[in-house]
Order: structure tokens, then sequence, then C-alpha cells
């Protein structure tokens, strides 16, 4: 039997292409790889909206921690300092008033700042400027060095307040009150063009500029299709929480228990279920916003009744405690009732499936505000979708809203109200605790 010799090179011609099969798998393997840690546009299945979002924002979004590192050393040093501490309850309400008095001078010299620099027929307007703009330093700087006795102040009495209210965790008040004064962070909203819902939302850098904002919702609406706009934000359910600085000691006093509110249901199911779906936000923002205008109140009357005189309408997000009374006097042109009557029709076309008309109609309905006086810049479904999970006040269209009031209504205390609906984990829900 005669056998057939190797010749030899033929091992060296086998290692060859057993290495070029190894390079060509690593290869595939890799490409494989990278499609799924670095998606396009055009591959991105539920990932494309993060993807788009994250592009669009451009690096602008909130360094919560950051914040919360600096945030949470100031208050470790009003522990040791107790800023305030030493001044009389009188002195206390004096150093209050003074500071949102001036929080009010504060905007006022900065419009008047604008203003100047804004007027074409000024040639030098840093010169024009410059004895308002040393005021406004000097003023700003005396605000700074009393801010931290201000908090301290408000978030005492604020905790007083709420555990007389019977707020509290089996015997204990608990989350402490805290907060802090400071440019809370603009929130990014994106709803469907076909109904008016909360899809997406991003939290983004407080000092962005108004032609930044716009560059991110036009680049978020044109590239996801979707309605998007960017709002401020009142307050943050950070811990402690962030306020801004408003001159209106009532709507700050209301938004003091309101952020701390989500803090408190944090710990319970309702809080819990927060992002579980429109329902459950609108819910949460509900319950707190009754929580804060209540207990806002409660603080005026005790502590600042001067200050008890009726606000200006339309109010700030959170209201006065007698915002359910329609028969109150209202202008000529009633913003609560024009926005109310703006979402049903809205409401109306989307379910209809007309949306060019629907958004045609809000735009139209923006520049009548506008003509009126609020500087709304846009009307949209993103717009809609943020301000309707304030089921409050005369321009709200939600049921969960009525439902909440009728709620609170039927109970006998706030501490009772919050007990029954910090279980709640469902729409239906709330109508079973209705029905009881």
């Amino acid at each position: 039997m005669s056998t057939t010799a190797i010749p030899p090179t033929a091992p060296k011609a086998r290692r060859r292409i057993w290495t070029t099969i190894r390079r060509r798998v690593v290869l595939l393997l890799l490409c494989l790889l990278l499609t799924l840690l670095v998606p396009s546009d055009g591959y991105l299945g539920s990932a494309r909206a993060d993807l788009i979002l994250n592009s669009s924002i451009a690096g602008h979004g909130f360094q919560l921690a950051a914040w919360e590192v600096a945030a949470l050393s100031q208050k470790a040093a009003d522990l040791v300092a107790r800023p305030g501490a030493d001044l009389s309850p009188q002195e206390q309400h004096d150093l209050a008033v003074h500071f949102f008095d001036d929080v009010g001078r504060v905007d006022d010299l900065a419009a008047k700042i604008e203003r100047i620099y804004a007027d074409p027929q000024q040639a030098d307007p840093a010169s024009a400027a410059a004895s308002l703009q040393a005021e406004l330093d000097a003023l700003r700087a005396e605000q700074e060095r009393r801010r931290p006795a201000v908090e301290r102040i408000l978030e005492r009495q604020a905790a007083t307040v709420l555990e007389e209210a019977g707020l509290t965790t089996r015997g204990v008040f608990f989350p402490p009150v805290r907060f802090q004064f400071t440019e809370s962070p603009f929130y990014l909203i994106v709803s469907p063009r076909t109904r008016i819902a909360v899809e997406h939302g991003i939290y983004l850098d407080p000092t962005l500029a108004l032609a930044q904002i716009e560059g991110i919702e036009n680049r978020t609406a044109e590239r996801l299709g979707m309605s998007a706009l960017i709002e401020g934000t009142g307050g943050f359910s950070s811990y402690p929480t962030m306020i801004i600085e408003y001159p209106g000691m009532d709507w700050v006093l209301s938004t003091i228990s309101h952020e701390w509110g989500h803090l408190y249901l944090f710990f319970r199911p309702l809080g819990q279920r927060y992002f579980d779906n429109g329902d459950m936000r609108t819910l949460n923002e509900t319950t707190v916003s009754i929580l804060g205008d209540e207990i806002g109140q409660k603080l005026l009357g005790r502590y600042y009744p001067e200050r008890l005189a009726p606000a200006a309408w339309p109010r700030p997000q959170a209201l006065r405690a007698d915002w359910w009374d329609r028969q109150q006097a209202r202008p000529e042109f009633d913003y609560g009732e024009f926005m109310r009557t703006t979402r049903l029709q809205v409401d109306k076309l989307l379910a209809e499936g007309s949306v060019d008309e629907a958004e045609a109609f809000m735009e139209a309905q923006r520049q009548i505000l506008v003509d009126h006086g609020y500087a709304i810049r846009k009307l949209n479904q993103a717009f809609f979708a943020f301000h309707g999970s304030y089921a409050v006040g005369p321009s709200a269209t939600d049921p969960i809203g009525g439902k909440l009031r009728a709620l609170r209504e039927r109970s006998g205390s706030l501490a009772e109200f919050m007990a029954k609906v910090a279980r709640i984990t469902s729409a239906t829900e709330l109508d079973a605790a209705l029905a009881r």
C-alpha cells in the first residue's frame, strides 16, 4: 500500500487559512458588538428616543450630584452655625419679609438693566446701567448673606405646621424640612403629537439661554416627530429640595410644602409609583398641590398674616386655598377658563385625528394670550402634558383633580386625607376610596 507524501508547505498553508478564518470571525463579532453598543438612528429599537434626546440636549443635562454635594455641605454647616437662631420671633418675621421684598427689587433692577441694553439708542449701555448694576450687585450680595438664615427660619416654621397637622411617620416627623433657594432646573417635556401625555422628560441646566432652549426644543421635535417644550420648574424634589427665589411669599411657602410632600410620599406606595403612568404622575402632583396649598395658607396665617391678601390672577402653580371657589371675582380676561376651553378643544381635535388643525388652533390661542400680556412662547401638546399633571385650578380638565378634592372634603383632616391617598396605586383605587 502506498501513501502520498504531505508537501512540507502544507502545515503552513493550513495555519494561514485558520488564522484568516479566526481574524474574520473576530472582526464579525466586533462588528456585531458595535451595532449593539453604538446604535445608529436607523437601528435603535426602544433606545432610539433616548439616543436622540441625549444628542439633542448636547451635554446640557442637569448635574444633580454636584448640586447635592454643595447643598448638603451648606446644610451641614448650618446645623453648626444655626443662622437666625438668635433672632426673636419678630426679628425672624422681619428678616423673612425683607428678604422677599428684596427678591422683587432684584427682579426689577435686572429688568431695568436689560431694557437699557436692549435700547438701540444707547451708545454706551454699560455706562448707562452702571449705577443700577452696582445697586443690583450690592443687593444680591446682601441677599446671599441673609439666605441661610431665611431658609432655616422657613424650614422650622414649615416643620412646625406640618407636624401639628399630624403629618408624621409613626409619631415621628420625617423627613425633616430642608430646602435651598436656588435656580431650579429646566425640564424638557416630550409628548406625542397625536395625544397629550408626558412620554419623555429630562431635567436640564438652569443657566441655559433662550437660544439654547429653543435649539434643543426644535432638534428634539424634528428628530422624534413629537411635540417638545422646555419649562422652568418652581421646585425640585431633591434633598434638600430646590425652591426658586420668588417675591410671592404665599407661593414660596406652598411650594416648600409641596416639595416636602413628594419626599413624604416617596416612602409610600403612591410616591413609589410616580413614574408608572400619566395617572400616577397626576395623582402625585395633585395630592402634593392640595397639601402645599393648605399648609402654605396655614403658614401665612400663623407667621405672616399681613400677606394673606389675594394674589394676582393667574396665580403661580401652587394656588391659594380658595382656588376651588369658582364664584370669585375674575378679571375681564379669565386666563384659567381660557386655557381650560382651549385644552378641551385640543383634546376633541386630537381625538378626531386632526393633528394639524389642533396645532394651528393652539398657535392662534397662544397669540391671543400674548395680546393679553401672557408671554407664552409655545402652546403645544407638551405644554398641556406638563401643566395637566397638576389637576388643580379652574383650567384643569383631568377628572382626577375633582376626585381628589372630593376625597379631601370627605376626610376629617389633612393627615387623614394623606393617609388615604398615600396607599393608592392606581386611578381605579382612587375611585374605590371615594366609593367607601
